[in-house]
């Protein structure tokens, strides 16, 4: 024994040190903790809480069991009553685990069968800790543990289309999460340790690659704004059976987004009743013909093209205009309108006229400059860049319908966008998903004089007896454009399929918030933009001035002191 114990300390050792290392000594991965995505006032809205998930190494598992059929097995080849009471115990342990597991009858014991030659196989992903003790506590060999975080989205559905989520492993596979996956994600690390034959841990041995955090992220979504913005949303998209709906709220001065909004909507923390097709951001994804919304541009573009003045007159008889085949019509017949009349009334034969009257390229040029048929880069990923043909291919009829929001596509993103141009005087401020800490930099797109005046014709909209009186908000000024616009299928518009909007701008004498929203084939009869969306404008819009305490610009009016009474009757 002594000249045995000799040659093995001497020879062997390095061999036995070797076969104790394959057995004992781990490299173990440290996972990297995710970066937190926050909001503007620093409120999280994706944080990574930490699970455990559970594995087993089927060849150990087999192991132990033939250690023990072998270890304690009489001269004669029978199993021994103490080996049989072990095996009996591991029998009884496997149950529990598949008991707890939640697996079928004999679905644990196929899965180690089939994995018998593996080393490491998953019983359970992202398991709670308690539920993981539970698991290791029945002591079945070869069952094991280790570290990971699970993401959860506090604000769940309301934000679910900004913020995204992210898989399994971690990985973000949808919305922020994904654009911004490498700055969230850190690196992870690597030490090794001696693990005892139950694989829990005994010592750190050293440190082999150091684990570096991710990163936190802001963005410039305020979730006060953002809540009330998807409430409203979804409940006017339920009420009105509307196939998909969409809010932008942005910040006129800075271009910051406070409020991005889908419907349909999902739950990103219930996974296993995630549907593909809920995941779209159509705010910034999806185009649309913008329909009426886009006349405010089209006289914008008219008065920098100076071929009108702010103070003409457009004569829209006989309430029709004939270019060759196609008829631009409006409801009825307006007679001569102001440019303010143009779009309190929304006539189409007033923007088709005004849209003629500026030569092709001019009138390319300026919406280009708004940002149509651009990316907006804001920072949400898979942005669209609309459809705006280029100038040469424009027929007369192209120039009309363009005047009126048709033949040419937007989403609703760059529609809001396009509006901080009335907000600042003439300068366009790119919209961003990122908290701003340095002042935006705009690029003017006409005189100040000119959108002025356009501004100032938009608050004939919010008026009795215009289109979009339904957007007024008691105590505050308002300039809007409501849209209705039937949808292109089959080479065809239809007109039971419609897409209708809203767009405006609030304190009009100082603007500092843009709404737009927009319902996508409301199932209604009468369906438009200012009898549908208008409201929901003036909800989210008043909703959003007093969570910013942005003070009233229009106290004290005769609006106003209705409004009041009206409250107080």
């Amino acid at each position: 024994m002594l000249l045995r114990a000799g040659y093995l300390e001497v020879f062997q050792q390095s061999w036995l040190q070797a076969q104790a290392d394959k057995r004992q000594l781990r490299t173990m991965t440290i996972p990297p903790y995710r970066g937190m995505i926050m909001d503007r006032n620093d409120e999280a809205l994706a944080i990574s809480s930490p699970v455990e998930s559970v594995w087993v190494d089927p060849s150990k598992f087999f192991m132990e069991r033939n250690l023990i059929r072998e270890g304690l097995s009489d001269p004669d080849e029978k199993i021994s009553s103490a080996a049989q009471n072990q095996l009996d115990e591991l029998d009884v342990n496997l149950l529990k685990l598949r008991e707890t597991l939640g697996m079928k009858k004999g679905g644990l014991s196929k899965l180690l069968r089939e994995n018998s030659a593996k080393q490491f196989v998953y019983l359970v992903r992202q398991a709670s800790p308690e539920k993981a003790k539970s698991l290791l506590d029945l002591k079945v060999p070869g069952v094991g543990s280790q570290n990971e975080y699970r993401r959860f989205y506090p604000m769940a559905e309301a934000i679910s289309h900004v913020i995204g989520f992210t898989n399994i492993e971690d990985t973000g596979v949808e919305g922020i999460e994904r654009s911004m996956n490498e700055l969230l994600a850190g690196q992870q690390g690597k030490k090794k340790v001696i693990q005892d034959g139950a694989s829990r841990l005994i010592e750190d041995v050293e440190q082999v690659e150091r684990m570096i955090p991710g990163q936190d992220v802001s963005l410039s979504i305020d979730r006060r704004i953002q809540y009330q913005a998807y409430k409203i949303l979804k409940e006017q998209v339920h009420q009105l059976s509307a196939k998909a709906g969409s809010v932008v709220v942005l910040d006129s001065r800075t271009g910051e987004i406070l409020a991005l909004a889908n419907m349909p909507g999902f739950n990103p923390n219930a996974r296993s009743k995630l549907k593909a097709q809920n995941y779209r951001n159509r705010a910034v994804m999806d185009a649309f013909e913008p329909g009426s919304t886009i006349k405010p541009l089209t006289i914008a573009a008219a008065l920098e093209a100076r071929v009108i003045g702010p103070n003409v007159s457009i004569n829209t008889s006989p309430g029709h205009l004939q270019l060759g085949k196609t008829k631009v019509q409006d409801p009825r017949d307006y007679g001569t309108l102001t440019l303010d009349m143009v779009l309190a009334k929304s006539s189409n034969v007033g923007a088709s006229k005004v849209a003629l009257l500026m030569d092709p390229k001019e009138h390319w040029k300026f919406l280009n400059r708004a940002g149509f048929g651009l990316r907006p880069n804001s920072g949400a990923p898979a942005e669209t860049i609309g459809g705006l043909s280029y100038y040469e291919d424009w027929g007369k009829v192209d120039r009309a319908s363009h005047g009126y929001g048709y033949g040419l596509s937007v989403s609703l993103l760059q529609l809001a966008q396009a509006y901080t141009i009335f907000a600042n005087e003439g300068i366009l401020v790119p919209a961003r998903l990122l908290k701003q800490t340095d002042a935006p930099v705009g690029q003017r797109i006409m005189k100040p004089e000119n959108a002025r005046a356009v501004l100032r014709m938009m608050t004939a909209v919010v008026k009795e007896g215009a289109t979009g009186k339904l957007a007024m908000i008691g105590g505050y000024k308002v300039a809007g454009k409501t849209g209705t616009a039937f949808k292109y299928i089959n080479k065809k518009y239809r007109k039971d399929r419609r897409v209708v909007s809203f767009i405006g701008l609030a304190p009009a004498s100082d603007p500092r918030l843009i709404v737009a929203v927009t319902l996508d084939e409301p199932r209604v009869e009468r369906a438009t933009g200012g009898r549908l969306v208008a409201p929901m404008f003036s909800k989210i819009m008043s909703s959003s001035l007093r969570v910013l305490d942005i003070p009233p610009d229009d106290l004290p009016s005769k609006r106003a002191a209705t409004a009041l009474k009206v409250g107080g009757s």
